[in-house]
């Protein structure tokens, strides 16, 4: 199992490597438009600030501290799309690589020892992708001593497998999709594109 989580640990840094430069790139542009939202807020608000300047006598004090509170708060939520924007598009070229690595023989020997490792037992469910079905019967040759059946789950878009045992009442889950989720929880959670 050791030696899976590696070549899983392994396939998960190349990606990471593939998409540095990428994100090295959306870094930059994050902080341009950034850059670009604050000073587009900064001179709203100046702009503001020399509108109620001019009109002391027509509106208090308390309505340009609102005005300038809505602006920096329209920046704010700006600058929050525009880093999930950024975020969404790490995150497709991962889930690009993944499609195409799904091409691979390596993919196909993947799903296999994962299969092994997984110690599927007579009565268990193998769930694969609806794409992935015409790998059923390579699977199948892999654990011939067991009687398991192979379905399809839309909810496995990106690849990998999940194995439900009925005896304990147990789900395996090795499905690139809660992987992918799983880092981009911890993704977001660092928040790399913080303000």
């Amino acid at each position: 199992m050791d030696n899976i989580n590696k070549k899983l640990q392994v396939f998960i840094d190349a990606v990471n490597d593939d998409i540095d430069g990428k994100v090295n790139r959306i870094l930059a542009d994050a902080e341009s438009r950034k850059a670009s939202i604050l000073a587009e807020a900064e001179n709203y608000s100046a702009e503001e600030l020399s509108k109620g300047a001019a009109s002391v006598s027509k509106k208090d004090g308390g309505s340009y501290v609102r005005d300038v509170s809505k602006a920096e708060l329209n920046m704010k939520k700006s600058v929050i799309a525009h880093r999930d924007e950024l975020t969404d598009k790490v995150f497709a070229a991962v889930e690009k690589r993944l499609c195409e690595f799904r091409g691979d023989q390596k993919y196909v020997n993947m799903l296999v020892k994962n299969l092994l490792l997984m110690h599927v037992s007579d009565g268990s469910e193998v769930f694969l992708a609806p794409d992935d079905m015409k790998y059923a019967d390579t699977l199948k040759k892999a654990i011939p001593s067991c009687n398991a059946k192979f379905s399809p789950d839309e909810k496995i878009r990106l690849g990998g497998l999940a194995v439900y045992n009925a005896e304990k009442g147990t789900i395996a889950d090795r499905t690139f999709d809660s992987a992918v989720e799983e880092q981009r929880r911890a993704f977001t959670g660092k928040n790399v594109f913080a303000e």
